[in-house]
């Protein structure tokens, strides 16, 4: 109940970010031809950066969207074929991005799915839900560790890694923990019902980020200490409203009508929604470089805490178990990326 009331509590709250100078820095948001992530871009504008980098699924989109932005500071912006849900795609993103020698500074990890979607598998085999927000992103964001450690050794910057989670990742009691194997439990259609498989896939965002943060806390390379991994919560915002059912044309009425009144009373634009994602990409107040945690998790432009499973001993070995059993399916050698 308490998690409900902070819930609202914060969907009217007044977020905001100071704006810093981003001149010299390069940036990739994926999924940000609309929405949270688009609006993500038109902040990241104002702030002159050098160059973003927009990973996208759909190009046609993604170039009607660059037409749209408003850019008076003549930042090059870019948009990159990208099908997160897609181990092809990631890999060929990441070469294009490793063959055109630029640094990456930001990584903002926009790009998911929403909702309560019929069951699905991709081409790899894997439930489409959480294939493509925790599968995709893991992926794609230790095929890019060797280009944002060079970044940071090279031009001795602190990279950032933006994760965007939920917080409905605080709603799922996680009941594919009590499986011999998390991964191979979520790909069996009759284990997971509906929501939950979002709500199970934004807590593996979280766990992801508290993971990689670890490894480079521990690592024994310098430049692995210098990058910043933050998931966030960009609350309820209209543009992630559009939820699909797999049941009953009844219960898809009553959904919809939910969502629409939601949306009405409750829901945060994009360009407010996104305002979390820019603060914990840019604020100087956060970063390894402040003495900040490294690994925490934003709700409403502040710290806030994670689903209790995560604490103590127990979860930590939660997040290792999910870690190696991730790493298990995903087409990447450890040794590769040195993590």
């Amino acid at each position: 109940m308490e998690t409900i009331k902070q819930f609202f509590v914060d969907q009217y709250a007044k977020l905001h970010f100071n704006p810093v100078d981003l001149k010299g820095k390069v940036i990739i948001v994926t999924g940000s031809n609309i929405g949270i992530g688009f609006a993500t871009v038109q902040h990241l504008l104002k702030m002159n950066p050098d160059r973003i980098v927009m990973a996208c699924r759909n190009m046609e989109k993604a170039k009607e969207a660059i037409s749209k932005l408003q850019n008076d500071n003549g930042v090059a912006i870019e948009a990159w074929q990208l099908d997160i849900s897609s181990f092809e795609s990631i890999k060929s993103f990441v070469k294009r991005y490793q063959d055109s020698s630029l640094p990456l500074h930001i990584l903002i990890n926009n790009a998911g799915l929403g909702g309560n979607m019929p069951f699905s598998l991709t081409k790899d085999g894997h439930e489409t839900m959480y294939a493509t927000n925790h599968l995709g992103t893991t992926l794609l964001t230790l095929l890019l560790l060797p280009v944002i450690r060079k970044t940071a050794l090279e031009n001795n910057v602190y990279p950032r890694i933006i994760n965007l989670a939920s917080e409905v990742h605080l709603w799922t009691n996680f009941s594919v923990k009590d499986k011999p194997n998390i991964i191979k439990a979520m790909d069996d259609p009759n284990l997971i019902v509906g929501f939950d498989r979002y709500s199970i896939s934004k807590l593996m965002n979280v766990m992801f980020t508290k993971s990689l943060a670890k490894h480079l806390q521990d690592s024994n390379q310098a430049e692995d200490k210098k990058i910043s991994v933050y998931s966030i919560n960009p609350g309820m915002v209209t543009s992630d409203l559009g939820l699909k059912d797999d049941k009953s044309w009844l219960s898809k009425l009553a959904f919809k009508t939910l969502n629409t009144v939601l949306s009405y009373i409750i829901a945060r634009t994009p360009e407010e929604g996104s305002k979390t994602t820019i603060l914990a990409a840019t604020s100087v107040d956060y970063g390894v470089e402040s003495g900040i945690e490294n690994g925490i998790y934003f709700s409403s432009c502040k710290p806030a805490k994670v689903n209790s499973l995560l604490d103590g001993e127990e979860g930590q070995a939660l997040l290792e178990r999910l870690w190696k059993e991730t790493l298990q399916v995903l087409p990447v050698e450890v040794q590769d990326v040195n993590i």
